[in-house]
């Protein structure tokens, strides 16, 4: 009875293995679900068959998991060769590489010794160019042609060799700049004002020396590269022959031109005037320096005046024996009054004469004396108040 419970258990625990090894197979090959067994033959029977078809899947799997691995194993090669192919070709481009690089070096060598002389001429048109640009740029003749200077600064800072039509260019406007400074010309343009506004007007250019127009001077500004109305002109000589040389059309005019090509123009316009030098610096002391010298003028033109007439009287009288009203006639009218005296009487006579008569020609003459000794002494002073007010307006730094 035993043997039998244990064997229907058998029998059970088998049917559920094989029932759950047909749906695990019908999944994996999709086959057609098999109808459960009624009696151990039955069983039986479906056990082998689920065997023979589970070894039919199961080669079938071999065969794919085979095919796959050859697959595998045919990319794999694919790839290998793929390296080994690459690796060569990094190989011949390294070795191409180090040749290009060799025969670039025997060419850089040999393009330096061909280039030994081009190289100094180079230099020698990068020079020219810097110094052309710097002189262009202060040039009164880009006040008519601005900019001009922009290519040869660009052509003396250029990395590279210049080409056969940048050199040309370069001596285009050197020769442009000779030819322009020998030509007198009239152009228009905006020039800044003494407001700062600009304002057009047309201007005479006489070569690379001056800026004239509406009867003043214009002067070259060459860090702002526009031209400037003056604050004030020269004195007028200098100025006064603008209008004539404006209004001629043919011949020649006179015209006074600066040849620093506009320094001389600065100065003398800064150069200031007696007057403007007396009303800026001059000071108390100053002023009465020239009270003092103005009173010393007086006396010395009243002198002057007063001993030349009595010259002329003098010089009538010494041709008449009449006595006259003049010291001569006056010290003649004491000698014949007293001609008839003894000599030593007579000489003393006229020595108190002559005593008389020198006071009024020495008038003033004292007063000449005191102005020759106090004058440089108030100049003296004006330097010493002018040095004092000079070290009194510079600041001093407590430390």
């Amino acid at each position: 009875m035993k043997i039998n419970k244990i064997l229907a258990i058998a029998i059970l625990v088998g049917a559920s293995f094989n029932i759950s090894a047909a749906e695990e197979a019908k999944k994996d090959t999709g086959a057609i679900e098999t109808p459960a067994a009624q009696t151990l033959s039955e069983l039986l029977t479906l056990v082998k068959e689920e065997k023979i078809r589970q070894s039919r899947v199961n080669q079938a799997r071999i065969a794919e998991f085979k095919k796959e691995r050859n697959k595998q194993r045919a990319l794999l090669n694919k790839a290998l060769a793929e390296k080994r192919r690459e690796e060569a070709r990094t190989d011949r481009l390294k070795a191409q590489y180090a040749a290009n690089d060799k025969k670039l070096a025997e060419l850089e060598e040999a393009k330096l010794l061909k280039a030994g002389s081009l190289g100094e001429m180079i230099g020698v048109v990068r020079q020219v160019a810097g110094d052309s640009a710097a002189r262009f740029r202060r040039s009164i003749v880009s006040a008519q042609y601005p900019g001009r200077f922009t290519f040869l600064e660009k052509l003396a800072q250029a990395k590279v060799f210049p080409e056969i039509p940048e050199i040309r260019r370069l001596w285009v406007e050197i020769q442009t700049e000779m030819t322009e400074q020998s030509k007198i010309v009239k152009f228009t343009t905006d020039i800044v004002n003494r407001d700062g506004r600009k304002e057009p007007r047309t201007i005479d250019r006489i070569g690379g020396f001056n800026l004239v127009s509406n009867g003043e001077y214009l002067v070259f500004n060459a860090e702002e590269q526009d031209i400037n109305q003056l604050l004030s002109q020269p004195k007028g000589s200098f100025v006064d022959t603008i209008d004539p040389y404006q209004e001629t059309t043919a011949g020649v005019a006179r015209l006074a031109i600066d040849p620093s090509r506009g320094s001389i123009l600065t100065i003398e316009v800064q150069r200031e005037s007696w007057p403007e030098r007396v009303e800026k610096y001059a000071g108390v002391v100053g002023y009465s320096i020239f009270v003092v010298l103005g009173v010393g003028l007086l006396i010395v033109f009243e002198r002057l005046f007063t001993l030349l007439t009595l010259r002329k009287q003098m010089m009538a009288q010494s041709k008449s024996s009449t006595p006259g009203n003049n010291p001569l006639g006056r010290i003649m009218a004491v000698y014949l009054a007293n001609k008839d005296d003894d000599t030593e009487n007579l000489e003393l006579k006229l020595d108190e004469a002559v005593l008389k008569e020198t006071p009024r020609i020495e008038r003033g003459i004292t007063i000449i004396k005191v102005f020759a000794a106090v004058a440089p002494l108030m100049g003296l002073l004006g330097t010493v108040t002018g040095m004092i007010e000079t070290f009194q307006s510079i600041p001093v730094r407590c430390w």
